[in-house]
């Protein structure tokens, strides 16, 4: 996940060893990328990030079934965290890199928690392999709103600006979406199954009713609410559909199996 400061470019990636760096790409050295701080405290692969909507915290899932909660200044002050220690990193280097511990943990999923979405200061969104998507408070920890999809779930989206729209897919071809705050928020407003494998990716559009999708089937789709089918198939892949974002607002960025990164541009958004 990346986000951008006034100074430099900062990205936060995700391993298996347990862990996860922030990264940190200067405006006035753009080929120069560091790794700024490691953030441990997972116990097993960790599979989704997101950053919070300020940028000064990030928060994964993991296949230790938890979500964990970081910070993501690069001060070197000693009081920077108490839980951080600063470290060489590898015999030859130059630059020190700190290490901290999360600041809170969300516990409550049963399996891997596949995807994560913080589009509010205070609410995170989780999907996780035991078929449930849940809305957490960050102040109490506990979950507010938990839905049973009963599917194994790969990935989640929440709309902007004012839009409380959850987007979901799993292993199956259907996209679903939730409006949490609807009475009977439990069942989807919208369902289709354009797609003919499993769904990997979603994401919402900087417009709230504007949506992509991709899946296994190798194709990315875009998507109108207001209509009942995609707008538009990318077929960019050959082979299946690992991640797709929005670039630019009306540029489509995704990521294959087929070892491909692809641009698909002047989406026309109305």
């Amino acid at each position: 996940k990346g986000v951008e400061s006034k100074t430099s470019v900062h990205l936060a990636t995700a391993f298996k060893d347990q862990t996860l760096r922030l990264w940190k790409e200067p405006f006035n050295h753009p080929r120069k990328i560091t790794a700024y701080k490691v953030l441990k405290g997972h116990t097993a692969s960790v599979q989704s990030v997101v950053s919070h909507p300020s940028d000064d915290m990030v928060c994964s899932g993991s296949w230790d079934h938890t979500i964990k909660l970081w910070q993501t200044n690069d001060s070197d002050a000693e009081d920077d965290l108490a839980s951080t220690k600063k470290r060489k990193v590898g015999t030859d280097a130059k630059e020190s890199q700190l290490e901290a511990e999360a600041v809170s943990t969300l516990a409550g999923h049963t399996q891997c928690v596949s995807s994560v979405a913080w589009p509010e200061h205070k609410r995170i969104y989780s999907a996780s392999w035991d078929h449930s998507i849940r809305r957490w408070d960050i102040e109490t920890g506990q979950s507010s709103w938990d839905v049973n999809t009963g599917k194994v779930l790969n990935c989640l989206d929440v709309g902007v600006e004012g839009s409380s729209l959850i987007a979901a897919g799993g292993s199956d071809p259907i996209l679903r979406i939730w409006d949490p705050w609807k009475p009977g928020s439990l069942t989807p407003v919208f369902l289709s199954s354009s797609h003919t494998s499993w769904i990997m990716a979603c994401k919402w559009h900087g417009k709230s009713w504007i949506l992509l999708s991709g899946s296994y089937d190798g194709k990315v789709m875009l998507w109108d609410l207001r209509t009942a089918w995609p707008v538009a198939v990318i077929e960019s892949h050959q082979d299946k559909v690992l991640c797709t974002d929005w670039w630019k607002d009306d540029c489509v960025i995704s990521g294959g199996a087929d070892s491909k990164l692809c641009r698909s541009s002047e989406i026309s958004i109305l």
